[in-house]
């Protein structure tokens, strides 16, 4: 008799074991599927948070693009050379005027810059990545400026690409600059700097561009834009970066106002 009652007791407590051990699994299961409910939770309200960081800056730019398009349309305006502010979302903002170039200047786009009053010195051109095999672009450069109480324009057709050899082109030097294939000097001396600015055109393609000048010499050439947003508590950050050309009429104005040779746009 006492062996029938230990039997019984065994196979109960194999039932406990086997009862305890389905209830660890379920267990598990059911906190590995809430930790990943959780973490989901967490994943879509980390997305929905970093997209409303993003834009944000993004509102950031576009406010500091106003106010760009606003200073230039001003005559009387003057856009400081770097201001930071804060919009209504509460994002920082800073706009510095650049005194060089470096990017992309599309075909039948054209660049300004401006010169600094009462300055001389040499303006440092140097472009295309490409050789003319490979389909490099001459530059036609505008000279406009004041002269004794009227407004006066030189053109300068650069390059040594063939495809406006018809042109007179004027040489361009090897660059000493990694990548970049020709450089000129462009010299900005007392009888052609006031009320002087510089238009670039590309010919025949889109190029890059790296131009540079003396501390003071130019007095803007583009605008740096930086907006920076994030959450209240820090979880999400965002920073973007733009850089604009400084505002310039249609290209087809240049070609126009060029005399002689077969100059297309």
């Amino acid at each position: 008799m006492p062996k029938i009652i230990h039997s019984r007791s065994s196979q109960s407590g194999q039932v406990g074991v086997i009862v305890l051990l389905i209830s660890a699994i379920i267990l598990v299961v059911g906190l590995s599927i809430a930790n990943r409910t959780i973490k989901e939770g967490q994943g879509s309200i980390a997305q929905e948070d970093s997209a409303r960081v993003f834009s944000t800056a993004e509102s950031g730019i576009q406010q500091a693009l106003g106010n760009i398009f606003q200073f230039e349309s001003d005559q009387n305006g003057e856009l400081p050379a770097e201001f930071s502010f804060e919009n209504a979302n509460l994002n920082q903002v800073s706009i510095v005027s650049e005194k060089s170039f470096e990017g992309f200047l599309a075909e039948k786009s054209a660049l300004e810059i401006k010169i600094s009053e009462t300055e001389t010195g040499t303006i440092n051109l140097n472009w295309s990545k490409s050789s003319c095999a490979q389909g490099a672009s001459n530059l036609l450069i505008g000279h406009y400026f004041a002269d004794s109480g009227s407004y006066e324009v030189n053109y300068y057709l650069v390059g040594n690409c063939p495809d406006y050899s018809d042109q007179n082109l004027i040489s361009a030097n090897s660059s000493s600059l990694d990548t970049y294939h020709f450089q000129y000097d462009f010299v900005i001396n007392s009888s052609n700097n006031e009320d002087a600015f510089l238009r670039i055109i590309p010919l025949g393609r889109g190029t890059d561009l790296n131009l540079n000048a003396g501390t003071s010499l130019i007095s803007n050439s583009q605008y740096t834009i930086l907006s920076l947003a994030q959450m209240p508590d820090g979880s999400s950050a965002k920073a973007i970066e733009v850089k604009r050309s400084i505002p310039s009429a249609p290209a087809f104005m240049d070609f126009a106002l060029v005399s002689g040779g077969n100059l297309e746009k």
